[in-house]
């Protein structure tokens, strides 16, 4: 479990006996549906969760230097309130399996 802790925490992607020892195995399939209504967290395909919240800043801007995700909002001229971003991540992780896009070689 030493070497899954270390990838979920490098990579956002948990499996499932991580989450079960982080749960310490009770109502595991309660806590996992709770976390995918709310967005925040989504199957990344049969071996792993993506949790949005714990992914890194990792990708740097070219032009800028600034580092980040590569998915980019603008709301200066708005409010995005707090786990926006990580619900809709989620969201397009969710949305992208339906439509049978298993590319699990995405960088994150």
């Amino acid at each position: 479990l030493e070497e899954d802790a270390r990838s979920t925490f490098e990579t956002a992607l948990a499996s499932r006996d991580f989450l079960e020892h982080v749960w310490k195995g009770e109502q595991i399939e309660f806590f996992i549906d709770l976390m995918k209504r709310t967005m925040l967290l989504s199957e990344w395909n049969r071996e792993f969760y993506l949790i949005p919240s714990l992914l890194r800043d990792r990708y740097v801007l070219p032009e800028t230097g600034i580092p980040g995700h590569r998915c980019v909002y603008d709301f200066s001229s708005g409010f995005l309130p707090n786990g926006v971003f990580q619900r809709l991540l989620c969201l397009c992780v969710e949305l992208s399996s339906r439509n049978g896009n298993v590319n699990t070689n995405l960088k994150l």
